[in-house]
């Protein structure tokens, strides 16, 4: 999860060179229905089919591809269950408290005290995260956590004081996955918590988000990969920096097949966030390709406008390997009556010129391995029957650097010729 802009996606529009108004898309206008106490969650989409795989949980959502959750349970009781977003773009486990009273809070299933008898809370050791949304702050704790079958004794934050603004997600907290073996809270993370008590023998987990019309939903297996969700072998990357975040190094970028030719980037692999957050130069080189040169590209710097049937071919290449997303998948909402959609490709910073977002709307479509004790995040086509190279002794895997298809579907890839003016120029 990127703290600085993430769940909530702000989306600016713009039409006849006019700002009509900023729209706040949250979680909440896509859920089914909404948990409050008491009560749970539904999604009319979602089927719950749970993986065979012994160490492997599913992942559901809202049936809108906007954000990816799994269930906790907390506690000493077992009625004490949490629905966490997946983020492998942060580094906690935060849950809201009993003790916050504002409407963030008890919205939501909140824990404390009166739910385990187990419970051991720290007044003395805070914690405070800033999101897109506003900041999360509160208390470290220590308590049972469950998940796939794991229960282990771990250290996590209860939510005190929080926006008002997390009020419309349908989550109860954030599962935080990053590639450090500590928390913001200085407590170990839940990958670190397996490997040290022995429950798990690699500090590997691997992730198929899943889209809202595939009947399987998503998986999150801890401590090795599920073959019944990928295809062939398995293709890494090293991570690239030392700050604890899943980033890698980035080919480039293809249109068509043809480079965009960007050098020296960086990508953050983040499950957390929704959309593919590039730099305004460079998205906008991106939309302007994918429309070709007869067209419109309308952007307010941030959002991108372009034909909903666009069918044009996008890649990313990762350690070798071109990634092509499908066209469904990098276009978003209906932008107005003319048959024109806003991408899920933003024009945002994240952390300089440099460094990339790859969100959920490229991560449904891929299976991705996240290796801890290679410092490495592996990708692979979606499927079944894939190379688990984990169960064997051989240390490495390798594919030929060819071009692979996220998605199963088959569509045209008919080139859309259109001018590349971005509106307002």
């Amino acid at each position: 999860m990127w703290h600085l802009s993430h769940i909530v996606l702000a989306i600016l529009i713009w039409r006849n060179n006019v700002a009509l108004c900023n729209s706040i898309v949250s979680l909440s206008l896509y859920a089914k229905e909404y948990r409050r106490p008491g009560g749970t969650y539904s999604c009319a989409q979602c089927d719950h089919i749970r993986s065979s795989v012994k160490n492997a949980i599913q992942i559901d959502q809202n049936g809108s591809d906007i954000s990816y959750y799994v269930d906790i349970q907390l506690g000493s009781h077992s009625s004490s269950v949490f629905r966490v977003v997946v983020d492998t773009g942060s580094y906690d486990l935060w849950v809201y408290s009993e003790s916050c009273t504002n409407i963030s809070c008890v919205s939501h299933h909140q824990f404390g005290p009166e739910n385990s008898t187990t419970l051991e809370v720290f007044y003395d050791k805070s914690f405070s995260i800033s999101y897109g949304q506003g900041e999360v702050s509160g208390i470290a704790a220590t308590d049972y956590v469950e998940i796939a079958g794991y229960n282990v004794s771990m250290g996590f934050g209860l939510a005190v004081d929080v926006a008002n603004s997390f009020n419309a997600f349908p989550v109860d907290g954030i599962l935080g996955l990053s590639a450090s073996d500590v928390q913001i809270n200085g407590y170990p993370s839940i990958m670190a918590v397996l490997a040290d008590g022995g429950l798990i023998s690699r500090e590997v987990f691997a992730i198929d988000l899943g889209t809202g019309i595939d009947p399987n939903g998503g998986s999150i297996s801890l401590g090795g990969v599920d073959t019944s969700r990928f295809t062939g072998d398995i293709s890494f990357v090293d991570v690239a920096t030392t700050q604890g975040l899943w980033i890698v190094g980035v080919d480039d970028c293809y249109v068509n097949g043809e480079a965009e030719n960007f050098s020296d980037k960086l990508a953050l692999i983040d499950t957390g966030t929704t959309l593919i957050l590039i730099p305004s130069d460079d998205a906008l080189q991106i939309h302007k390709d994918l429309v070709g040169s007869a067209g419109v590209v309308r952007t307010d710097g941030i959002n991108y406008v372009i034909a909903c049937n666009t069918t044009t071919e996008l890649a990313f290449g990762f350690g070798g390997v071109q990634w092509t997303i499908d066209p469904s998948d990098y276009m978003g909402n209906t932008y107005d009556a003319h048959g024109n959609c806003v991408t899920n490709i933003q024009g945002v910073s994240v952390n300089g010129s440099s460094t990339w977002l790859m969100g959920a709307s490229f991560l449904k479509g891929v299976y991705t391995v996240y290796d801890k004790d290679n410092m490495r995040v592996g990708f692979a086509a979606k499927g079944a029957g894939g190379n688990d190279i984990y169960n064997t002794s051989n240390p490495t895997s390798s594919v030929s650097a060819e071009s692979r298809t996220l998605t199963s579907s088959t569509k045209s890839l008919a080139m859309i010729s259109m001018s590349t003016t971005p509106e307002g120029e």
